[in-house]
């Protein structure tokens, strides 16, 4: 069975700049736990609020800015863009030397062409999986396919996948992940993302004949709210972005360079 990885607070934190109480951080974290959720990511540094769980903890840190990471935390995501990939690597062999259980994250999956450097990567079973990441929305189910076939051609056997729904696909291509034999795939709470937002993970929940009335809970007393003060979700801006496969902080400048 697949495995899920909730990174509603650290990618939903783009949205609301990480302003989660500790109350809904607590609540999301005990939504996961009471579901069986796999792995549950806190964002980019262990909230305080947050002392021990009955689920592994994820950080995820970029490779751009690599720092320590608190002793409570059991897994480390390393996320780069494909110029960054011999830093991760680095930062990878190191924490997992101090014990931590590492994930590589190749965020715009689609445009990494150094395949010829993981598959000489002696060091690849250290890792619990590698990401194939849809940063910006724009790959369509071939594209999961194509990436997860060269990723498998590099000797990986744990490939995960972190979709985004600039083009209402996400489910689409997490599914076609799961079929491809994914060891993990990420999902937010009421699709909580940058632009256009992730899988829902209550609809992942629903896919898999699983449980989701915990996260519907949490959706009902704080998620609602929250998506009415800083809305995410599908947009003209999240459309142009997932067409044009651009990330989201140079959209705007694109449709005005681009779309009188």
């Amino acid at each position: 069975m697949v495995k899920i990885l909730d990174c509603t607070l650290r990618d939903g934190g783009h949205v609301n700049k990480w302003n989660f109480s500790d109350e809904c951080i607590l609540a999301t974290l005990n939504a996961a736990e009471k579901t069986q959720i796999d792995y549950f990511e806190v964002g980019y540094d262990m909230p305080q609020c947050i002392t021990t769980s009955d689920i592994k903890l994820c950080v995820m840190l970029d490779a751009k800015n690599i720092h320590s990471v608190s002793e409570k935390a059991d897994c480390i995501r390393i996320a780069c863009y494909p110029h960054e990939i011999k830093t991760a690597i680095f930062a990878i062999e190191d924490f997992k030397n101090q014990g931590f259980e590492v994930f590589l994250h190749l965020m715009t999956a689609d445009k990494f062409e150094d395949y010829e450097l993981l598959k000489n990567w002696k060091n690849k079973e250290i890792l619990n999986s590698i990401y194939s990441a849809d940063s910006f929305g724009s790959f369509m189910p071939k594209d999961v396919e194509n990436i997860y076939k060269k990723l498998t051609d590099c000797g990986f056997e744990r490939i995960s996948f972190h979709a985004h729904n600039n083009l209402q696909l996400a489910f689409t291509n997490t599914i076609k992940a799961i079929e491809l034999g994914a060891y993990s795939v990420d999902a937010t709470t009421f699709g909580m993302g940058r632009g256009a937002g992730n899988l829902p993970i209550e609809l992942l929940l629903k896919y898999l004949e699983k449980d989701s009335s915990e996260y519907l809970k949490i959706i009902k007393k704080y998620y609602i709210e929250l998506h009415s003060q800083t809305a995410w979700g599908y947009d003209y801006n999240a459309l142009i972005g997932g067409l044009n496969n651009i990330h989201p902080t140079k959209i705007a400048q694109f449709i005005e360079q681009n779309m009188q």
